[in-house]
C-alpha cells in the first residue's frame, strides 16, 4: 500500500481504474492524499441519505476515462451524466471507467421525456403509453452502457412543461423504478422556467432532488453552444429555501457559467470561487460542474476537503 500511496498523477492516469482507483478506494482517500491529515467534505443530499462530495464531476464535456479518473483521483465521488450525451457514448465511458469502484461513487444521470403532445392530449392512453415505454427504455439503455444495476439519481431533463413534469405515468415509472432498485432517488433539471417548476416541486413534495441553474449572476451563457438564461434570482432563492426545508436535495449546476468570482472582491475572481459562492448556500448540498480539462479539476479541488 505504501508504494501505491507513493504514486504520482501522472502514473496514475497511465494505469486502468480497477488497479489504480481501489488502492484509493481502500485507504478512503484518494491515492495523492492517502498519509495526509485532510478530511473529505461529504453533503447528505437531502431526504435521500445519498452522500455526495460537494463538488460533482459534470462529464458532459469530455469523453476521456483518464480525466474522469483524475476526477475520481482528486477526491469527487459524483459523477453527473445523461443518456443524449455524446448519443449515450458518455455513460458508456462513465460506465467503462466506474465498473469495478461501482458501490464507492455516486451516478446522476438523465431521461428526456418529450411526448409532443401538449394539455389534454398528454392525459390520452396512448401518449401514456409512449411515455411509459420511453423512460422504461432509456432506463435499461442507461444501465446497460453504465454497467450497473441501479442509477444513484435519476433526473427527468429538462422538462418542457408542469404537464411533463407533473404527469401521472412520469411519477409511476419513477416510483416503479425505485421499488425495483433500479433508482435510489428521482429529480428534475431545469434550466427554464425555474421558479415555476421550484414552486410546483415545492407543493407537490413527489421529487427527491432538484438541479437547478445558480450562480452568483443569475444568468449564464452555455459555454459549448452558446445559449443564454436568467432568471429572478431573489424569487430562485426563496424557492430553494423553501425546498431545503422541504428535505429536497439540491445539486447547483451553471456555477462557472456566468465568469469567474471574487469572494472578498480584493482576491484575483476565479471559478473556483465562483463555485464556492454557491457552495456557501445553506440550500446548496452540490455543485455539478462541467470540466473539460486537468485544470478546471485542479481549480476546484480545494472545494472537496475541510
Amino acid at each position: 500500500m505504501k508504494k501505491k500511496a507513493q504514486i504520482t498523477r501522472k502514473e496514475f492516469i497511465k494505469k486502468s481504474s480497477a488497479g489504480l482507483l481501489g488502492a484509493g478506494i481502500i485507504a478512503n482517500k484518494p491515492i495523492y492524499l492517502q498519509g495526509t491529515q485532510k478530511t473529505p467534505i461529504i453533503n447528505i443530499l437531502g431526504r435521500t441519505g445519498i452522500e455526495v462530495s460537494p463538488v460533482g464531476f459534470g462529464a458532459s464535456r469530455t469523453q476521456s476515462p483518464a480525466l474522469t479518473l483524475a476526477a475520481l483521483d482528486s477526491g469527487i465521488s459524483f459523477i453527473d451524466t445523461g443518456r443524449y450525451y455524446a448519443n449515450g457514448q458518455n455513460e458508456v465511458m462513465i460506465g467503462k471507467v466506474i465498473k469495478d469502484i461501482r458501490k464507492d461513487i455516486v451516478i446522476q444521470s438523465k431521461v428526456m421525456v418529450q411526448p409532443g403532445e401538449k394539455g389534454d392530449a398528454l392525459k390520452t392512453k396512448n401518449v401514456r403509453k409512449k411515455i411509459r415505454e420511453m423512460m422504461q427504455k432509456s432506463l435499461h439503455e442507461s444501465l446497460q452502457a453504465m454497467q450497473t444495476d441501479y442509477i444513484d439519481i435519476w433526473l427527468l431533463h429538462r422538462p418542457s412543461s408542469l404537464e411533463v413534469l407533473n404527469h401521472e405515468t412520469v411519477w409511476e415509472v419513477f416510483n416503479e423504478a425505485k421499488q425495483e432498485g433500479k433508482i435510489r432517488a428521482c429529480g428534475f433539471s431545469t434550466h427554464s422556467k425555474q421558479v415555476e417548476m421550484l414552486k410546483s416541486a415545492n407543493k407537490n413534495k413527489f421529487y427527491d432532488v432538484i438541479m437547478v441553474s445558480y450562480n452568483h449572476k443569475g444568468m449564464y451563457i452555455h459555454s459549448k453552444f452558446g445559449t443564454q438564461g436568467k432568471w429572478d434570482q431573489q424569487a430562485v432563492e426563496a424557492e430553494l429555501n423553501i425546498a431545503h426545508k422541504n428535505n429536497i436535495g439540491i445539486i447547483a449546476m451553471k456555477t462557472c457559467s456566468a465568469g469567474p468570482y471574487s469572494l472578498d472582491g480584493n482576491e484575483p475572481p476565479t471559478f473556483g470561487q465562483a463555485v464556492k459562492w454557491v457552495l456557501n448556500k445553506p440550500w446548496v448540498d452540490a455543485a455539478a460542474v462541467a470540466m473539460a480539462n486537468f485544470d478546471e479539476i485542479n481549480e476546484h479541488q480545494y472545494l472537496l476537503y475541510k
